[in-house]
């Protein structure tokens, strides 16, 4: 399962951004997590990282093996932003792990460039973003918290121990 609130934005002429859509998108999110988590108790894999790191691109690959890991997607930037996927976590008793996508500025901009038209974040959102970022650390309730630098392709064990979790 792959729950990112950019799905929620999408229709069928694209993706449509708007304070009110996202904020409802976010709601979605919460509450499809919240239900997944009543029909069968799984895992959670919080995917992490600023806009263009490669987030999706990840999540895409690991969530279609198959696997009974909870995949969520976003930029997660800060740990208030965080915090209460890792609550619903906490109250269905699942562990989460946090897997930070860390990429420099330069090429989050340059990917986020090479996105369909409709997806491209203007470039001083992902600016601001990279600069209220605040790493994901243990302390905050993650199982585990695995960075990968901008190399993902051999993660292979990585995919197998959060697999195990």
């Amino acid at each position: 399962m792959h729950l990112n609130p950019d799905h929620y934005l999408q229709t069928e002429s694209g993706r449509i951004f708007t304070a009110e859509r996202n904020a409802a998108a976010w709601e979605r999110l919460y509450a499809e997590l919240s239900a997944a988590l009543l029909v069968r108790k799984r895992p959670i894999v919080m995917v992490i990282g600023v806009q263009g790191a490669g987030k999706s691109t990840w999540t895409k690959q690991w969530a279609s093996e198959p696997n009974e890991i909870i995949y969520v997607d976003s930029t997660f930037a800060t740990v208030n932003r965080r915090s209460r996927v890792l609550a619903i976590a906490k109250a269905a008793g699942v562990s989460v792990s946090a897997v930070w996508v860390r990429v420099n500025l330069k090429t989050a901009l340059r990917r986020n460039r090479s996105r369909p038209a409709d997806e491209i974040v203007p470039d001083d959102a992902v600016e601001n973003v990279f600069k209220v970022f605040e790493p994901p650390l243990l302390g905050e309730g993650f199982r585990e918290v695995v960075v990968l630098d901008n190399d993902f392709n051999s993660s292979t064990q990585l995919g197998d121990r959060l697999a195990d979790s």
